[in-house]
């Protein structure tokens, strides 16, 4: 641990005004500061740039498959909506021909033809055979082993967390495909909150099934525009690679990434690092050198817009 007291942060805050050239001074605000906190593991730039490259060549030719895909089944769609309207046509037709009574002109109860109406339940050839089209790309190997999205990726960590704390009940179900590798284009989210859970879900897991671990990767700037042209999607932010992927060159080059742990919620009584005390940290920020013309003037701009907005109901009235 370091042995400074008072840990300075140069990143500027997103929420300051870099256009207000008011003069501001350096102060430090107390927040309390929790021990029950996951960090971020560190990955090197040059093992996050390698992670990088190999993702991007095994996710050649996704975005190919993804097109071809939603094409196929634009077609599905249409092919079924023409027979549909076509089988409504003939019911038509079918309900159009029958006699009338001649006692008190009312039509009599339509027989259908079985050659003509087909069954409720019919299931009509709509399904265009993937394999035979020529249009059709096979998706690669890592796609078949992958599932990416914030809400998919949180979904399915909380599931297999849960699962492996509590007793499984079988109930004839296909078991969950387990998650080996998630990686996370953290430099290119704003704001960070959307992935400030994604640690304490790994590490929540990892202290309770420590044989198969998930390892957490952050990936660096541009992977985020670089992955979603793979995919052939707008955005991807998080993905992840279940256990059935078998890759000796990924497993090596992820050995060295640290696996997150969290000591309070590990089942066995031995714990590496002890806990830190609840305590008071400073945070380093800035405020007007003047507070009293900086109170003054926040005062003025909300009289200025409150009359402001009168004079806009009065103008409408």
């Amino acid at each position: 641990m370091s042995n400074k007291i008072v840990r300075t942060l140069s990143q500027p805050s997103n929420r300051a005004n870099q256009r207000d050239g008011k003069e501001k001074k350096v102060v430090f605000k107390g927040v309390v500061d929790s021990p029950f906190r996951i960090l971020w593991p560190s990955v090197p730039l040059n093992l996050q740039n390698a992670l990088l490259t190999y993702i991007a060549e095994k996710l050649e030719g996704a975005s190919d498959h993804h097109f071809s895909r939603c094409s196929l089944g634009r077609k599905r769609k249409r092919t079924a909506k023409v027979l549909e309207d076509s089988l409504k046509r003939k019911q038509a037709k079918v309900d159009s021909e029958v006699p009338e009574d001649p006692e008190d002109g009312r039509n009599l109860p339509s027989i259908p033809n079985p050659s003509q109406v087909a069954a409720p339940n019919t299931q009509f050839p709509v399904n265009i055979d993937q394999a035979n089209s020529s249009n059709f790309h096979e998706p690669p190997l890592m796609l078949r082993h992958m599932i990416y999205g914030i809400n998919e990726v949180t979904k399915r960590l909380e599931t297999q967390t849960q699962n492996a704390r509590h007793v499984a009940i079988v109930d004839g179900s296909e078991p969950l495909t387990l998650m080996k590798y998630v990686f996370v284009c953290r430099a290119d989210v704003d704001p960070p909150l959307l992935i400030d859970h994604l640690p304490h879900l790994v590490a929540a897991y990892n202290s309770t099934c420590l044989r198969n671990p998930i390892k957490l990767v952050a990936l660096p700037q541009g992977a985020e525009l670089l992955l979603a042209q793979k995919l052939g999607i707008r955005r991807v932010t998080v993905m992840t690679i279940d256990n059935e992927y078998k890759d000796q060159q990924l497993t090596s080059m992820l050995e060295q990434v640290p696996t997150l742990t969290a000591s309070w919620l590990s089942q066995t009584k031995t714990t590496t690092m002890p806990l830190i005390a609840t305590h008071i940290k400073h945070v380093r920020t800035t405020a007007p050198r003047d507070m009293k013309a900086a109170k003054d003037l926040r005062v003025q701009q909300k009289s200025e817009a409150k009359k402001k907005k009168t004079l806009l109901k009065k103008g409408r009235a």
